[in-house]
């Protein structure tokens, strides 16, 4: 099993299969398991699959200090892991906390990335980091499971009983750790700094029109993004719901290889 040594920190990560490297990064709760259990990983052949577990989460090691949960931190850590594979460049795939990594990659290092896609994740206009500290302070307050099911039961549709057993068994300091990455996330408005090719996956439901229209405004601001709703979704179906998502991967991967062995 290999692993990447990042500022000390053992961080785990497993490949699958060959072609242009793909990373996987997952949100505040789970591991690179559930890219594999959800199939995103079996339905995309003829990719280098880099399944990332990022720090506190599965089988990587913890930070003991708030601080190691910055997003300077997080950024580190995709660099060790493409460095320790031998891969100069990937695409990389974010889910929520996932994709807010991925911009923060793409601003300081866009030439390690052939391309990024963001599952559900567009960072507000008047986001302040005391807020998302306290969003932190919620989940040590009331814990992984309780702000996991009050996410689901906001959905049209309950999550499959696996998904939310693997995001609840989340360790609640992994979980606010993401929140302080949030908070010290390099700016990202205006997004036209960012040049990597992007594609945004937003889930739209019910009154989350003014979510779309954010989207929509990042993607018309980088010089080559584009947006894609998922109708009716909530931000953990934007995960599940494969049927949706895994189409729209496809293509861009497709878009972005053009069937060579490495990243145009």
């Amino acid at each position: 099993m290999p692993y990447a040594d990042s500022g000390g920190l053992r961080l785990y990560y497993g490949v699958a299969g060959s072609g242009p490297p793909v990373l996987w990064h997952t949100g505040g709760c789970g591991d690179s398991t559930m890219w594999e259990t959800a199939g995103y990983v079996a339905a995309l052949p003829g990719y280098r699959h880099i399944l990332f577990d990022h720090r506190g989460h599965g089988r990587s090691e913890a930070p003991t200090a708030v601080a190691g949960h910055q997003m300077s931190c997080y950024v580190d850590d995709v660099i060790a892991v493409l460095d320790d594979a031998g891969i100069e460049r990937a695409l990389l795939v974010g889910y929520s906390l996932g994709a807010r990594v991925a911009y923060a990659v793409a601003a300081s290092h866009p030439g390690r990335l052939g391309g990024m896609i963001g599952l559900d994740s567009v960072p507000g206009r008047a986001e302040q980091p005391a807020d998302l500290r306290s969003d932190a302070g919620k989940v040590m307050a009331e814990g992984t499971r309780a702000v996991i099911q009050e996410m689901a039961a906001d959905e049209s549709e309950p999550p499959p009983p696996w998904l939310l057993e693997h995001l609840c068994s989340t360790d609640a300091v992994a979980f606010a750790g993401g929140y302080e990455a949030f908070a010290t996330a390099p700016p990202f408005w205006p997004p036209d700094h960012l040049t990597v090719p992007t594609l945004f996956l937003l889930g739209v439901g019910g009154d989350d029109g003014d979510y779309w229209a954010l989207g929509q405004s990042a993607a018309a601001a980088m010089p080559a993004a584009r947006a894609v709703a998922l109708p009716g979704l909530g931000h953990l179906q934007a995960f599940w719901r494969t049927d949706v998502t895994l189409p729209v991967i496809e293509q861009f991967l497709a878009e972005r290889s053009g069937g060579g062995q490495a990243w145009r």
